[in-house]
């Protein structure tokens, strides 16, 4: 019986390490805030979490168009904390302000169930042509280990 236990627990071991290994992403923090003018609407996006000296790191990437006149195409990577979702939701985007111009912007994101904003920065490349149903953002190459 013992021994029956024992195994039991080095099996579920690694499942449980997995649970906690695991960081959820953010969504776009909704409440306006006048500081951010920027409309972030991510397209598409990627995460990959790598756990270091107990510590857990997510790098992510993906596509989107800051909205305006005229729409800007962008692609961009960022390490924040669980990374974030594209926008579902019509008329959902990201608030955004420009920490160095053309080049690194911060986003609004929040944490699901929880009521306070966490910024994230990301690095953007700007296109020359925002993407579209005629421009599709690129494929996500993604390698999940």
């Amino acid at each position: 019986m013992r021994s029956a236990i024992l195994v039991l627990a080095i099996l579920a071991a690694p499942c449980l390490g997995a649970q906690a290994f695991h960081e959820m992403p953010r969504v776009a923090w909704s409440t306006p805030n006048p500081d951010y003018p920027l409309k972030v609407r991510v397209l598409s996006s990627d995460r990959h979490q790598e756990r270091h000296s107990g510590m857990i790191y997510t790098n992510s990437y993906g596509s989107a168009n800051i909205l305006g006149n005229p729409n800007i195409g962008l692609d961009y990577i960022s390490n924040c904390d669980g990374g974030f979702l594209h926008n579902a939701e019509k008329g959902e985007y990201y608030q955004g302000k420009w920490k160095k111009q053309d080049r690194e912007i911060e986003i609004l994101v929040v944490q699901t169930g929880q009521n306070h904003f966490e910024k994230c920065r990301i690095d953007v490349t700007l296109k020359p042509a925002p993407y579209s149903k005629d421009n599709p953002p690129p494929r996500l190459v993604t390698s999940h280990r």
